[in-house]
């Protein structure tokens, strides 16, 4: 049952709806696809030699990722308000649950990703401009001050920066697919590393193993819940922008594959871990690898102000609700922006950023506590149909398809990929659980400073 803690009223910190359809989607999809679809490939064909299987694996992920943001759907057409899974989570367990997760969001979440995804972008960037590698942290940084500042000045600009970005980066997605088979790889292939042996394991083992890097991939479906408060007509448009959005990935993904298959054959895909990078090399070469390289730059540049504009309406909403510092609830009065938490996110993911030795170092971090977050907001959909059967709160708009099993199968997956990370990526995915569940005695220190 809720925490009965009351809350104040939003009115006065309210943030303004005027994200469309196109925007919505394009946050789904644009946050989605950043270099996901550019390096997991490789992972997967290292543990999945059959072609077939492969792609069986990248459409088993996608529909895995549908269940879960068929749920999550349901819930953001109940609760149409800025914060998104803080707002589901504190719906359904109370507001120390609540609290926590927009904690975890703070400090690990969202900093985290926007420093691993900004290592990915600084990396290209700098290769494109022959760039040395001591400035890839100058770059990173400005990256994201710059895109705090455009997010800073108003909904409306970050949300059209996410637009025509994610729109670029799928337009650049489709010609590499168009290239791949329209032009012969006439151009001699790279020297190929030695892979690295992997022992052997059953085909329900390597798929498991495989499908933490796809599942990766497809991390993003939940964040343009974090702004349902700021989208127009949310019961008509959410549900487009988190399915379909969701939908259109998943297309990107196998016809992506099968591009890269095309080109460099099961071997190849398997031996070379810039496969996107490999394959224009292939087709048009060392000015394809280089237009791939400023594919890569873009996509991973609009991924990271995706995470930039919807990382701080969490902190807003729980400030607003009186679980933060009341402060950090203010909306700049002349651009109706959550102006000091964006900056804080600034300062936390520039921190993150200086501390990161690369992509691997810190997204280990907050893969493991992401999951486990999206797994409890998911389960939050069951405590919503009670309610609903004791005639505490009225059926909404949306129903998700096949309930109870889409979301039960989605919390049972989360529970798996919750374990097999642990045991994978040591001591970071623990640290990052472990920085979450300290929000437990913070939120009761920080009730028990209200109350007094």
């Amino acid at each position: 049952m809720a925490d009965p803690t009351a809350i104040p009223a939003r009115q006065e910190v309210e943030l303004k709806r005027q994200i469309g359809l196109y925007a919505a989607t394009a946050i789904t999809v644009g946050n989605i696809i950043g270099s996901g679809i550019f390096r997991s490939p490789h992972s997967v064909a290292q543990h999945l030699q059959s072609f077939p299987v492969v792609i069986f694996a990248w459409v088993l992920g996608g529909l895995l990722s549908i269940c879960g943001s068929l749920a999550l759907t349901e819930l953001a057409v109940t609760h149409p308000k800025t914060g998104g899974l803080y707002v589901f989570i504190r719906e359904g367990f109370g507001n120390a649950f609540g609290f926590v997760f927009g904690w975890a969001n703070l400090w690990v979440i969202k900093p985290t990703v926007i420093a691993s995804i900004t290592t990915v972008f600084a990396l290209y960037f700098c290769q494109v401009l022959h760039l040395p590698k001591s400035t890839e942290f100058p770059v990173g940084a400005g990256a994201i001050l710059l895109l705090t500042l455009v997010n800073w000045r108003g909904v409306k600009e970050g949300a059209g920066t996410q637009s025509l970005f994610t729109t670029l980066k799928v337009i650049g997605i489709a010609g590499l697919c168009v290239a791949a088979f329209a032009l012969p790889a006439s151009h001699p292939a790279t020297p190929m590393t030695l892979a690295r042996e992997h022992a052997k394991t059953s085909i329900l083992q390597a798929l498991a193993l495989a499908m933490i890097s796809i599942l990766f991939a497809y991390d993003g479906w939940t964040d343009s819940t974090y702004v349902a408060g700021e989208v127009i007509e949310p019961k008509r448009t959410l549900p487009i922008a988190i399915v379909w959005g969701t939908w259109l990935v998943i297309a990107v993904y196998v016809v992506t594959n099968f591009a890269y298959f095309h080109v460099l054959g099961s071997s190849g895909v398997a031996g070379y871990e810039a496969v996107g990078s490999e394959t224009m090399q292939r087709l048009l070469g060392d000015w394809g690898a280089r237009a791939l390289a400023v594919l890569v730059a873009i996509s991973t540049f609009g991924t990271t102000n995706g995470a930039i504009l919807t990382g701080p309406r969490v902190t807003q909403a729980m400030a607003a609700d009186g679980l933060l510092w009341k402060p950090l609830a203010a909306l700049d009065p002349k651009r109706g922006t959550p102006s000091l938490a964006l900056w804080i996110q600034a300062v936390l993911s520039c921190v993150w950023l200086w501390f990161a030795n690369g992509f691997e170092d810190v997204s280990g971090w907050f893969v493991t506590t992401s999951w486990l977050f999206y797994g409890l907001t998911t389960a939050t959909l069951f405590v919503q149909r009670r309610r609903e059967t004791a005639g505490l709160m009225a059926a909404p708009s949306y129903r998700t398809p096949l309930y109870p099993l889409t979301p039960l199968l989605f919390v049972l997956v989360t529970v798996v990929i919750i374990a097999s990370d642990l045991h994978d990526s040591g001591w970071r995915a623990a640290a990052g659980v472990m920085i979450a569940a300290l929000g437990f005695p913070v939120y009761w220190v920080w009730k028990g400073r209200r109350t007094a």
